[in-house]
Parts: C-alpha cells; structure tokens; sequence
C-alpha cells in the first residue's frame, strides 16, 4: 500500500507541475479506486486547448512503458519543465491517459493498474 502512495503522490507532483504552467485559479483533482485500477483526474476550468494540443498531449500520456522503470520515472516527476512534453515522464509511469478540451476546461485523466 505504501508504494501505491508514493506512486500516487509522484503522478500528483508532475500533474500539478503541468497545471500550474498557467497559473490557474482554480484545479480539481480525482483520485478514485475503480476495478483494480487507479484514476487521477485534473480539471482545469478557464483553460483551451486546441485538437492539436490535446493529440499530442495524449500521445505523450500513452508513451509505451516499461514496467520495471517506473520507480525510475517516479523520481523524475515534476523535475522538467512546465511545458506540455514534461507529461511524457507521466506517461511512462502510468497505463494510459486522455485529455479533454471543451467549452473552456480542460480534463486529464491517467490510470494503472492497482498493486
């Protein structure tokens, strides 16, 4: 259960590193236990981002990952810059992701399977 935490509190640190980038006024994030997985949600209302930005945001959330460089990465969390390809560290540390873009909020959501 501990390295769960820590593994959650990693994936927070390099979602939030990403979020404030834009000095947002306000971010909502979900943690939920679903099906033997676990899902992050960030929300960022006030935000747009066009197709193009959410396609490559994605395509770096779905980086293929190698499950024993996981810890690896986890150590690199939030240490990049506050730029979009910062999340590629994310996604090695997850098993998938998906961005929204609508009516002015942005929705990130990441999962992995639970230990």
């Amino acid at each position: 259960m501990l390295r769960e935490k820590q593994k959650i509190i990693h994936i927070l640190d390099e979602l939030l590193s990403y979020a404030l980038r834009v000095h947002p006024q306000l971010v909502t994030i979900k943690i939920e236990q679903r099906e033997g997985q676990v899902h992050i949600t960030l929300t960022e209302p006030s935000l747009n981002l066009s197709a193009r930005e959410c396609q490559e945001i994605e395509r770096l959330l779905n980086t293929p990952s190698r499950n024993e460089m996981r810890e690896y990465y986890g150590g690199l969390a939030g240490e990049e810059t506050l730029d979009p390809r910062s999340l590629r560290i994310l996604g090695m540390m997850v098993d998938g992701g998906h961005i929204e873009s609508r009516e002015g909020e942005v929705s990130l959501s990441v999962w992995w399977e639970a230990e």
